[in-house]
């Protein structure tokens, strides 16, 4: 993508997020994105099909952003469930707009699905503890919704824990059905 369609791309979604979190996402219309980014509707829809579209692309974007680990390959799961709130808190306020209003489903479902992903990879196949006898998927599912859950429950409560703290909490509640102890700090 060249840079002059990229800084466009960047002040609808800019809008966007601003619009959501100001008046909600059923209120914001295009007019409303277009006359606070700046830009013409031919070039909107260049980019977009609409502003389903657009709520798509970023909760995408805040997913990949929030699971992105960098340069790290083998880090512990405390290290790890830091990072991804971290990452989560950096975009506060698009996160809070996300799980407050309209698109906090298609949010959920987004970052699930990518969890879900995440937690396939890194459960074993033959994992120890009451999850042995569990079905693969619900495990796996199970992980995904509750680490979803703590993630609203945070936005809700204004981001107030810190995410070490908030990891420690959600692994001090996922890691023994492995038959592991917590995390060490």
């Amino acid at each position: 993508m060249d840079k002059r369609r990229q800084r466009t791309r960047e002040a609808i979604e800019a809008a966007f997020v601003e619009l959501i979190d100001e008046q909600g996402y059923a209120r914001t219309t295009v007019q409303d994105i277009l006359e606070r980014s700046g830009v013409g509707r031919a070039t909107f829809y260049a980019q977009f099909h609409g502003k389903d579209d657009l709520l798509e692309a970023q909760v995408c974007a805040l997913c990949d952003h929030a699971l992105d680990m960098g340069a790290a390959t083998s880090v512990s799961p405390l290290a790890q469930t830091e990072r991804v709130l971290e990452n989560l808190l950096d975009r506060r306020g698009g996160l809070h707009a996300f799980i407050v209003d309209e698109g906090s489903e298609r949010f959920a479902d987004c970052l699930r699905h990518a969890i879900v992903a995440r937690a396939d990879a890194a459960v074993p196949a033959c994992p120890r503890g009451a999850t042995a006898r569990m079905n693969r998927s619900f495990l796996l599912h199970h992980i995904a919704a509750s680490f979803v859950g703590m993630v609203r429950w945070w936005a809700w409560n204004d981001f107030a824990a810190t995410p070490h703290d908030l990891a420690t909490d959600y692994l001090n509640a996922i890691l023994p059905l492995f038959g592991e102890s917590a995390p060490v700090e």
